[in-house]
């Protein structure tokens, strides 16, 4: 299907300006030949599974800025002396932590980011993929390419969402993951997004709400309402301008709004509970002719590098969603009512997609 809008004879804009959206997070390792390459993607996992150890443990708290040695690291994180050296030392490959001269070990700009007080901090996101939400479904993947369903069926029947409703603790985790992860993610959008448009957004599952605080914090003249799982809002703590509503978009209407956000929520669902959401969302802004965001990595068409690749088997093994091309999306937002407007790289590999309600 063609992109949203074009079949309807309505030009959309593609703003191109704002950075490169196809520049992966990070980069892979130079390997020389074929057996390198598939030694490296096997034990891919040994790197993955450090880091969250090392996160959890809290060392990049305990590493200050002088450098301290292994001994001292270990002594105030109740880890073994020897096991830490070992995965520091796998942990410095790919830049996370130095060794300095006599033996001691102090920060990189990527290990800072495992601080707990630091103010884009991804700690959350380290310790979230390691526990068992996230972990335990990719040991399931296997069962994901079988039949296409989420590996963290395994973890709970009903899915990815009962499973953290009975597990509060992980849940938390996931929370201050997505939190950790968006940092970069809310600034880029701001970057490239007039907000300014809108006078009261309604955050669909907008978490622990810090997508409506960056955007009251540039544009304090706006309002905002966060709609989230009475499991996620029983959590939060209501504060000047943004208002809380406990509510299911599967089930319950949405708040009134100049404008609907949703921030990586479609991509955790399947192509039939999306358009779910999307028509939700549409008949909430259907009489004021609402706004519609999405913030999601957009799949490349060819075989370049990107992150959504990366993510979207994340979406296959845990959640049983999937990233998409705009034309996937177009798709999706015809369906549900809604027509794409506008497409807009930010900095980050995430877009901004602008919908509307089809006249």
């Amino acid at each position: 299907m063609p992109a949203g809008g074009v079949s309807r004879g309505r030009r959309m804009r593609s703003r191109t300006d704002a950075g490169d959206s196809s520049v992966p997070y990070g980069q892979a390792m130079t390997l020389r030949t074929p057996p390198e390459i598939l030694l490296e993607i096997s034990y891919a996992y040994a790197t993955s599974r450090a880091l969250h150890v090392v996160a959890e443990a809290g060392v990049a708290d305990v590493l200050g800025e002088a450098p301290c040695t292994v001994e001292e690291l270990a002594g105030q994180t109740g880890l073994d002396p020897d096991a830490l050296g070992r995965l520091l030392r796998l942990l410095e490959e790919r830049s996370v932590f130095r060794r300095v001269d006599g033996g001691g070990w102090a920060h990189t700009d990527a290990s800072r980011l495992l601080r707990r007080d630091h103010p884009s901090s991804l700690r959350g996101f380290a310790r979230m993929t390691g526990t068992a939400f996230s972990w335990d479904s990719f040991t399931n993947l296997g069962h994901s390419a079988r039949t296409g369903e989420s590996g963290s069926t395994f973890l709970h029947p009903d899915g990815w969402v009962a499973y953290l409703q009975a597990h509060p603790a992980e849940a938390q985790i996931f929370q201050e993951a997505m939190t950790a992860k968006a940092h970069g993610d809310v600034a880029a959008a701001l970057a490239v997004h007039d907000f300014t448009r809108y006078r009261r957004i309604c955050d669909v599952g907008g978490g622990n709400g810090h997508l409506l605080r960056a955007i009251r914090a540039a544009h304090p003249e706006i309002t905002g309402v966060n709609f989230e799982l009475p499991s996620v809002a029983s959590q939060l703590t209501p504060e000047g301008g943004i208002e809380i509503v406990t509510g299911d978009f599967f089930v319950d209407p949405l708040p009134l709004a100049d404008a609907y956000v949703l921030m990586n929520i479609i991509h955790d669902w399947d192509d039939k509970s999306a358009i779910a959401i999307l028509e939700a969302v549409a008949a909430a802004g259907r009489d004021s002719r609402s706004t519609v965001l999405l913030l999601e990595a957009l799949l490349p068409e060819g075989p370049e590098p990107h992150w959504s690749k990366t993510l979207d088997v994340v979406m296959l093994a845990i959640t049983g969603g999937r990233e998409r091309t705009l034309g996937e999306y177009a798709a999706l937002l015809d369906t549900a009512g809604l027509r794409l407007d506008a497409m807009t790289p930010t900095a980050t590999p995430f877009s901004v997609i602008e919908a509307s309600v089809a006249s």
